[in-house]
């Protein structure tokens, strides 16, 4: 007894925040740093491991990756497309969670006690044993239709999540081939810039050998020297978007970003992609069909309103049946058994108003899917029709930017003869020089372009997983 009142008077003075007790009692802030400038060092308990590195091997590095092949090992090992479809298979558990309602619930229970009674007079009744078992069936006859709905949220929200999934392959698809295509733009301006080096070397080397004859003063020399350095300068910086565009490609795989990944070079001879058939009217027609993002926001507007039919129908009456069978053991009497079997009817008569907004709860919800719905095919539909012109611009520039190439080609080798001989400065030389290079640039820049605005495309149209064509 003073036990019990001791534990009571504590616990009464902890509660009240006497100054004797602490004012952690339980020690809650051990992991709290002292003061607001230090950092958390975290509780005591472990985090969870991170897994382990997807492994690179020596064969597959030395490999050179086309698109297809670096596309197909990113679906399987990029961790993205793996949440996503387990989230589709918690998702289609949850339908079964859902169905499992039509079926009957058996239940098994058992309850085992020991008696020991003394009377007031001091004479102790024998102890007495007993036990208890008991089985019980139960089913829902009539709900008006609540089971009906309660299925139909959880089969719109595995359509939710089966679109979820397919917008996160083609998020994977998309982010590959964008890294891809960067890669090899970035290493064909890697070769650019290392041309431009050979080509302004050739241009000091000329400057010298006309200063040396006196033909050429010694600010030509300077000129063509500081032209050299900034080229060099500019290629070994591009050494490093090489590298950083290796990373993003390895990120968009699964890999280390450390992870070296060959791929197929953008030589000269490379060409923009075919262009479309389809205009972009009929692009945006099958994007209301087949793009993932709009469908799962259509998917989301079927959830929202299964949940208001849901949500009235909690509020209806339900009739259920029920049975049981048990079978009683007790020390000193001779077992017997028991049955019930009966209807339940449960009608909800006052929740406190809580069922009247939940169903305008729900009615408000599907309002905002619908309107959500509708933003996102506006946005959908804006998105095939920019990217296909982009597309289409990036087509009608590739001719133009070929040209350029070529001619600024031709006219710094005249220029670089006319230098030679006098007839020509050397800023004509390296004016010629930066022609070339930004003509390179563009054109490198426009067959990147091309094929990834012809990406973005298939991405806004919804172009299944393995077509090469929107």
């Amino acid at each position: 007894m003073a036990f019990l009142l001791g534990c009571f008077f504590w616990g009464t003075a902890a509660q009240a925040g006497l100054g004797f007790l602490s004012g952690d009692p339980l020690d809650t802030g051990r992991g709290v740093p002292g003061q607001p400038a230090k950092p958390w060092l975290g509780k005591r308990a472990p985090l969870p491991r991170l897994p382990g590195r997807i492994p690179w091997f020596a064969v597959q590095a030395e490999r050179i990756w086309t698109l297809p092949a670096l596309t197909s090992f990113a679906l399987s090992h990029n961790p993205q497309t793996a949440a996503a479809w387990e989230g589709l298979l918690a998702r289609a558990a949850a339908v079964g969670v859902a169905e499992s309602v039509w079926l009957p619930t058996l239940t098994l229970g058992s309850t085992a006690t020991r008696r020991q009674a003394v009377s007031t007079a001091g004479f102790r009744v024998p102890a007495r044993n007993s036990a208890f078992p008991d089985l019980t069936l139960s089913y829902t006859l009539w709900d008006f239709g609540l089971r009906r709905a309660r299925y139909d949220v959880a089969e719109a929200q595995e359509w939710v999540a089966g679109f979820t999934q397919n917008q996160t392959l083609q998020s994977v698809v998309f982010s590959v081939t964008q890294a891809y295509y960067q890669l090899m733009g970035s290493q064909a301006l890697l070769e650019a810039d290392a041309r431009t080096v050979a080509e302004n070397r050739k241009a000091l080397e000329a400057a010298e050998v006309l200063h040396r004859a006196g033909q050429a003063t010694i600010g030509d020399l300077y000129q063509a020297r500081a032209a050299l350095a900034q080229a060099e300068s500019a290629y070994a910086g591009q050494k490093q978007a090489v590298l950083a565009s290796q990373g993003t490609l390895a990120s968009t795989l699964g890999l280390a970003p450390g992870s070296a990944i060959h791929i197929v070079p953008l030589t000269p001879g490379s060409h923009p992609p075919a262009g479309l058939r389809d205009a972009a009217r009929r692009l945006m027609r099958a994007a209301e069909k087949e793009n993932p993002a709009l469908q799962e926001a259509r998917a989301q507007v079927a959830v929202a309103r299964a949940s208001v039919r849901a949500v009235r129908e909690e509020g209806l009456p339900t009739l259920g049946i029920s049975g049981s069978y048990g079978y009683q053991f007790q020390g000193g009497f001779q077992p017997g058994d028991t049955w019930t079997l009966g209807l339940t009817l449960t009608v909800p008569l006052f929740t406190g108003f809580s069922n009247h907004y939940q169903v305008r709860q729900a009615e408000a919800t599907a309002r905002q899917d619908e309107a959500t719905m509708n933003s996102t095919r506006n946005t959908t539909l804006a998105a095939v029709w920019q990217d296909y012109h982009s597309f289409q611009g990036d087509l009608a520039a590739y001719p133009g930017a070929s040209s350029s190439l070529a001619n600024a080609g031709k006219a710094l080798e005249v220029v670089l003869a006319q230098y030679r001989v006098g007839q020509a400065t050397i800023q004509d030389v390296l004016q010629a020089e930066t022609a070339l290079a930004q003509s390179r640039y563009s054109l490198i820049s426009n067959l990147v372009s091309s094929y990834v605005a012809l990406a973005q495309l298939g991405q806004a149209v919804g172009m299944p997983v393995g077509a090469a064509h929107p």
